[in-house]
């Protein structure tokens, strides 16, 4: 539909996703969260592919006191084991999209480790970064209060 209007984005979009209909519920911090069947390195394998450019990663991020907001909010860019600054383009597009002023969060460099390694992680948003090269942003859909993941839906 956008590039009938005349509206043409470079390059390709690759969509990647998974359902688990019997995801284990394992004990976290603050609230319990939802567990998978299978490990993150194997969902990487399968979600990752060596030619993305960027990685937009949108996950349920409600299992948490650090996000008191309820909708979207947005992870500084991951690339390389950094850190970086928030996107300003993102933040405008964010913004733009939800009519509501840029929500962000920070992130920890435990956050951008391999799970499994014993350090706390908010979520597994940003995993993704353990598996390539190319630029990882977290979108997080988000709640004002810490929610259960066996109870997000």
């Amino acid at each position: 539909d956008m590039r009938r209007r005349g509206d043409v984005l470079p390059g390709d979009v690759v969509v990647a996703t998974h359902i688990c209909p019997n995801a284990p519920t394992e004990p976290h911090d603050p609230v319990p969260f939802m567990g998978s069947p299978v490990d993150i390195a194997t969902m990487n394998r399968h979600e990752v592919t060596a030619d993305m450019e960027a990685v937009l990663s949108i996950d349920t991020t409600k299992g948490n006191r650090i996000i008191n907001h309820k909708g979207l909010a947005l992870s500084p860019t991951v690339k390389e084991g950094w850190v970086l600054r928030v996107s300003e383009q993102l933040g405008e597009l964010l913004a733009v999209v939800t009519g509501e002023p840029l929500v962000t969060y920070p992130v920890t460099t435990q956050d951008i480790t391999p799970y499994g390694n014993g350090a706390h992680h908010i979520n597994s948003i940003l995993q993704p970064a353990t598996a390539t090269a190319a630029p990882v942003v977290g979108l997080a859909v988000t709640s004002a209060a810490a929610v259960p993941g066996c109870q997000t839906g």
